[in-house]
């Protein structure tokens, strides 16, 4: 999972972390590395379109702008 979202955020991640690798209910919390308004939620959107694992991937801007990723 880190690998995966370290290439889909590229350099607006400036740390990932990965919570229950492995299990059915993993998810991530990516702290972004911008202060651009709105950034985190168009990633998020854009994830939200992508598939890991065959698992559709669900993910959430927070509103302090950082993105967190759960796979569902």
């Amino acid at each position: 999972m880190r690998r995966f979202l370290e290439h889909e955020l590229g350099g607006y991640a400036s740390d990932i972390e990965v919570h229950g690798a492995g299990a059915a209910q993993a998810y991530a919390v990516a702290r972004l590395a911008t202060d651009v308004p709105y950034i985190g939620e168009a990633i998020a959107q854009k994830l939200c379109h992508q598939r890991f694992l065959d698992e559709p991937l669900r993910a959430r801007a927070s509103p302090s702008g950082d993105a967190s990723i759960r796979l569902h």
